[in-house]
């Protein structure tokens, strides 16, 4: 999956604002809408049409905007891939 990687530190405004921003972007670089954002935990934010999903490794600030076949599943095979990386 090809994910635009948005970095917006403006803690002032909202995650959901931050975030329409970052959809936004996608759709003028892609020529099509994302329908998944991945977050860190506390970006956390409901939207319409656009699965988030927190994933542990999105560090704070960033969203990473894509498109799924199947946006449900995106958290678990997320999870599966930082799993298989070699620690230490």
């Amino acid at each position: 999956m090809l994910y635009l990687v948005w970095y917006d530190a403006d803690t002032r405004r909202p995650a959901a604002e931050r975030m329409q921003d970052a959809i936004a972007a996608y759709a003028r670089r892609f020529h099509a809408s994302p329908n998944l954002v991945l977050v860190s935990a506390n970006e956390t934010v409901e939207m319409e049409g656009v699965a988030v999903r927190s994933v542990r490794t999105v560090q704070p600030n960033h969203f990473w905007v894509g498109h799924s076949d199947d946006p449900s599943q995106a958290h678990s095979i997320e999870e599966a891939q930082v799993e298989e990386l070699p620690h230490g």
